[in-house]
């Protein structure tokens, strides 16, 4: 399964492109249990095979996507396994699988070794999702496991088909202590996430699957649950007792309406399960960093250089790539000359230029509220890795002298930064101070027709990645030209 070909698609349309001409493989165990259905027993049988499927993406992946191509007679797709099955048939599955290559744990090469990684890690958050599902008396929890075993879809995919890339962002992590998303954003110029939810569009995968990979849709529980499961896995894998984790464990808390040491108990106990459960892909699962745990556990592989790392490891900002600022400009300059651009392209638009053009970690368009009350977050980029920050999407109230509303009076912007947090922070309504999580940051008001419509908000999130005045300006010209280009846009 290793793919030695030099030339790689250079954006993330392309990409999909190229992924969707390869079949993920199946277990083998899949294909026998699939021979051993029994048409006479079908639903018991189905069921009992439904469970052979918790550990085999492609499985999954393939029978939810040929289910989901018919048409139903309410319109949704169709969320679970379980009933994907039965729709298609057991004959139909077989035809369907008949075919798939066979990968089995652990793997060979390098490249089935990450995607059994990545595949054992999407299990323990599926694990942890379905597990706070049926605690919030979830009617479907079986949906929330098969969408956040799907979420990092992407990724499963990337190590079949480049595993040499993938590697380059492992060892980002790892050996510089790299944030995932970062590392991503680097090698491939976008994330994961995204790539997952582009597959995902395309696949015909359910909707739950779809809505958890929007950062816009984290105010919805269930997706909220997912994406906080991911962050979860993800963060454990470094240890259980970090400031980030500790966050993200109160956030669990707070969705699961518990104390917290409760939920601590919860997910330290379902880690465990789930490395009980997945020792045939012979992954370090997380809850070897618990205490009485402890063991020797493989890695993709084992570097003498980073047996020692530094526990705080590097922090880490995105490279600014000036031609794709430039190239941001050039749309909106364009756009902010006719009447007849949609919205969601001159915002698209500005997003890339400011995320990846400026390499500003996160960026947000928050709209104000037709009351002028509050912001909610429209448009975000950046919040992959960051369920917290997904919060942007739920509305913050407006006080009567706070910095925002300062800034919606008229066209102006700020810029927060060490020298001035002292008289800007106290003017910073306390909701957004929890959500941001950092005292350093530009916002900018943008005003179409002499009325405010909403501000652009944009940091480099991690402590020692400030920001600098060549930035700012250029952040200020694509807040400036998407107020001009919205104003066309309205003309018509």
């Amino acid at each position: 399964m290793e793919n030695t070909a030099k030339q790689y698609p250079d954006d993330l349309e392309s990409w999909a492109d190229e992924l969707m001409t390869v079949r993920m493989p199946v277990f083998s165990s899949t294909k026998k249990a699939l021979q051993n259905l029994n048409e006479d027993d079908a639903n018991r049988s189905v069921d009992r095979f439904c469970l052979e499927l918790l550990f085999d993406p492609g499985s999954v992946l393939a029978i939810l996507s040929r289910a989901n191509k018919r048409k139903n007679s309410i319109g949704t797709k169709v969320g679970t396994v379980e009933n994907a099955a039965m729709m298609i048939g057991i004959n139909s599955m077989k035809a369907l699988l008949n075919d798939s290559d066979i990968i089995d744990p652990p793997g060979e090469t390098v490249s089935e070794k990450g995607f059994m990684s990545t595949v054992a890690r999407s299990y323990h958050t599926a694990y942890q999702a379905y597990d706070w599902a049926v605690q919030r008396g979830d009617m479907m929890p079986k949906e929330i496991f098969v969408a956040a075993f799907l979420y990092d879809i992407g990724a499963m995919m990337m190590w079949l088909y480049c595993p040499e890339k993938m590697m380059e962002t492992h060892d980002l992590k790892w050996g510089s202590q790299v944030p995932d998303a970062e590392a991503q954003y680097v090698i491939f110029g976008f994330s994961m996430e995204q790539l997952s939810r582009v597959l995902a569009e395309r696949l015909n995968l359910p909707e739950m699957v779809t809505d958890s990979l929007n950062a816009e849709d984290a105010r919805n529980p269930r997706a909220l649950s997912i994406r906080l499961a991911n962050k979860l896995v993800h963060l454990s894998e470094t240890g259980w007792y970090t400031e980030d984790i500790t966050e993200c464990l109160e956030s669990i808390a707070s969705l699961l309406d518990e104390p917290y040491d409760n939920t601590v108990k919860r997910a330290h106990r379902n880690a465990i399960e789930v490395a009980r459960e997945t020792e045939m892909f012979e992954v370090k699962p997380s809850a070897s960093l618990l205490p009485m745990t402890s063991c020797e556990w493989p890695r993709i592989h084992d570097d003498d250089e980073n047996e020692n790392e530094e526990e705080d490891g590097q922090h880490f900002c995105l490279m600014p790539q000036s031609y794709l600022y430039d190239a941001s400009v050039g749309m909106l300059q364009m756009f902010a000359k006719s009447d007849d651009i949609a919205i969601f392209d001159i915002m698209e638009n500005a997003m890339v230029g400011l995320h990846d053009g400026l390499g500003l970690n996160r960026v947000v368009f928050a709209l104000l509220s037709k009351d002028k009350t509050k912001l909610q977050g429209k448009y975000i980029r950046g919040a992959e890795s960051d369920p917290a920050f997904s919060q942007f999407g739920v509305e913050v109230d407006l006080g009567r002298k706070d910095l925002f509303t300062q800034l919606l009076q008229k066209p102006r912007s700020v810029w927060m930064s060490r020298e001035n947090s002292e008289k800007i922070w106290p003017l910073i309504p306390e909701k957004f101070k929890e959500i941001v999580g950092t005292n350093e940051f530009y916002a900018m008001s943008v005003f179409v027709k002499k009325s405010p419509i909403g501000i652009f908000y944009a940091d480099r999130h991690l402590k020692d990645s400030h920001l600098e005045e060549k930035s700012y300006g250029r952040f200020k010209t694509i807040c400036s030209l998407v107020s001009k280009a919205i104003e066309a846009s309205s003309k018509k």
